[in-house]
């Protein structure tokens, strides 16, 4: 059986339930660091989502991912730090 594609796993994802991806992870696995960043481009340039591996990248960018989908996180999060 042929490994499903990201853009067919989301167009599933979408279609069954009533939410929309805001982004992808990779899996590193077997992966050197440059395959990982040309993963990383190659899916955001293909399905126009922020990519990342999780583990090997910074958390900052899961983070970014969120808040980028629910922008009034950010000011719930900006108050309770102020």
């Amino acid at each position: 059986m042929t490994m499903p594609t990201p853009s067919t796993e989301i167009n599933l994802i979408e279609t069954f339930s009533d939410t929309k991806v805001i982004g992808l992870t990779i899996n590193h696995e077997n992966m050197t660091d440059v395959e990982v960043s040309s993963a990383i481009t190659l899916y955001e340039s293909e399905l126009g989502i922020p990519v990342t591996d999780a583990l090997t990248r910074p958390c900052e960018r899961l983070v970014e991912m969120v808040l980028a989908a629910f922008p009034e996180l950010e000011e719930e999060l900006t108050a309770v730090v102020s």
